[in-house]
């Protein structure tokens, strides 16, 4: 359905024709159980069905329960872990941003689109059955039946739900915010993709803040700020990632993995790994070749 390429931004195989595209997720059919950190110019709805999860953006944690939605907008890194032993399902819509737009220059487009894009109160937007956003939940969710059961005309009807989903979502940003702090925003994506290229090095906190041009402790806050974790609790995370994708399409010893994903010794990559996976690389690697057959 996507691809996570090397920058973390997830890649939809979506019809340029007709650009929505609905999807399920069972985070405990996710490698390390979880989905990890990315990003996507689509803008984002999910319902969660079953258990309960966290939702981590901008910094903070949101958690969702059946009969829960969350919005997210374009460009945004998000990461979603499950918080119950039987992990979380959930349907997600991602919208390509120029359907909202009718066309290049209306007023549609530029009164009320654009200036939504970095509108601090529509960076995320949770919602709910119950209560105020009952009426957003029916829309979003009616929106889902649409596209999956994709009747005559399901285009047309699914498109003005989507219009009416927005017009429910803009009324919720009417009150002024502060801006948020962009600046922040985009060093904090640059440590982000620093980590992302020199994740199989051996990295220290000043090789970080000295790429980045900032302190120590900024930036450890920039980090901590915008996704919610350390810097290297989430690099020990991304290495991890990257070492299953190497045990399930690989021949490479557990020792050359280790030392390609950038860890220390084999043994305390055996360590996380089991820590993580709930058992060691060779039994991850058997089991997902067992699966192939």
């Amino acid at each position: 359905m996507f691809f996570v390429d090397a920058n973390q931004k997830a890649n939809f195989a979506m019809s340029y024709a007709f650009p929505l595209i609905v999807h399920e997720t069972c985070l405990k059919d996710k490698p390390l159980g979880f989905n990890a950190w990315h990003w996507h110019e689509e803008l984002q709805f999910s319902i969660v069905l079953e258990g309960e999860m966290v939702m981590t953006l901008q910094g903070c944690n949101y958690t969702l329960r059946p009969r829960d939605g969350i919005f997210i907008n374009s460009n945004i890194e998000h990461m979603s872990r499950p918080t119950t032993p039987e992990s979380a399902r959930y349907l997600t819509l991602n919208v390509q941003p120029s359907l909202l737009t009718l066309f290049h220059g209306s007023v549609v487009e530029q009164k009320y689109f654009l200036p939504y894009l970095k509108d601090p109160q529509m960076q995320v937007v949770t919602f709910s059955a119950e209560g105020e956003d009952e009426l957003l939940f029916a829309q979003v969710s009616e929106l889902f039946r649409v596209l999956q059961d994709g009747d005559f005309g399901y285009e047309l009807e699914a498109y003005s739900r989507l219009l009416a989903v927005w017009h429910l979502l803009l009324r919720r940003s009417e009150a002024p915010l502060v801006p948020p702090q962009l600046n922040e925003r985009y060093e904090a994506r640059a440590i982000l993709s620093f980590l992302h290229e020199h994740y199989g090095e051996r990295l220290t906190l000043d090789d970080i803040a000295e790429e980045i041009h900032v302190s120590k402790s900024e930036c450890c806050r920039l980090f901590q700020s915008s996704y919610g974790c350390s810097i290297f609790t989430y690099l020990t995370d991304y290495r991890l990632q990257k070492s299953v994708l190497l045990l399930t399409d690989s021949l490479l010893s557990v020792l050359d993995i280790s030392d390609m994903c950038g860890f220390n010794s084999t043994s305390y990559f055996i360590k996380r790994f089991r820590e993580k996976v709930g058992m060691t690389p060779l039994q991850y690697r058997k089991k997902a070749a067992q699966s192939k057959h």
